[in-house]
């Protein structure tokens, strides 16, 4: 009897969680209809949630009662959104961060807001392009002309980008390093990566504007024997292209 109470006060609970949340899945891309790599996606109390991947796309199961998300992405205006509760397809233009010297806040909030506006047409663009599912955005949003309750976060992605940018200029060919089979987050704290591959650096580069090591497989820390990088095969002797400005790197 209390196996069978057991049982039945599991299945309600699954029923209550699966009632109590929605599973969203969106894409991000930018005012040049490029997709935005490795934006981390925070809840309303700033716990991170998820991040988008290589094409923009993010998946995440939120509860029902939580409809504000916070994108936020080293070079972008951060953003904060609103989710309506009928809203499951979130698509997100965000807007390239710009560098404004010797300007006043008032001017610098104008200019912000003069591309802020634009958003709803670059939604349309980026439907017309097949990039969205939907031709005008099911979020709602506004313009912030500061981002107070983000200074904390700001603050550490600062950090982290300059000890990226110090590990790379410190890196040399012939150095062996290893890095996570899936693209996982340098702005993240997690460790569980799961498989490494271990690789010898054979070329260093800052094409479009990343931190990018070319590596030469040389060993596969997985169970399996099949390796994979980012959802592709590779092998002993393979190239492999890894960004340090978004993905996490294991040196020896």
């Amino acid at each position: 009897m209390r196996f069978k109470a057991t049982i039945f006060i599991s299945f309600f609970l699954c029923i209550f969680s699966a009632f109590g949340q929605r599973t969203l899945n969106g894409r991000i891309v930018d005012q040049f209809m490029e997709t935005s790599i490795g934006i981390t996606i925070f809840d309303k109390d700033t716990t991170e949630i998820a991040k988008s991947d290589l094409n923009g796309y993010f998946k995440i199961k939120l509860p029902k009662e939580n409809t504000k998300l916070i994108f936020a992405g080293v070079g972008y205006e951060w953003a904060t959104i609103k989710i309506p509760k009928e809203c499951n397809v979130p698509e997100i233009i965000l807007i390239l961060a710009s560098t404004y010297d010797f300007m006043s806040p008032k001017k610098v909030d104008r200019l912000r807001k003069k591309e802020f506006e634009k958003i709803s047409e670059l939604h349309s663009k980026a439907y017309q392009k097949g990039l969205f599912k939907t031709e005008e955005p099911c979020v709602t949003r506004r313009f912030e002309p500061n981002f107070e309750d983000l200074d904390e976060i700001r603050r550490q992605k600062k950090l982290t980008k300059k000890q990226i940018k110090t590990e790379f200029k410190e890196l040399n060919i012939g150095d062996n390093v290893k890095v996570p089979t899936q693209t996982w987050s340098s702005y993240t704290d997690g460790t569980d990566y799961g498989c490494l591959i271990t690789g010898v650096i054979v070329d260093k580069n800052k094409k479009n504007g990343g931190f990018n090591l070319v590596l030469k497989v040389t060993k596969n820390i997985c169970e399996n024997e099949q390796m994979t990088y980012n959802g592709k095969k590779v092998g002993i002797g393979d190239l492999i292209t890894h960004n340090m400005k978004y993905f996490k790197i294991i040196t020896e």
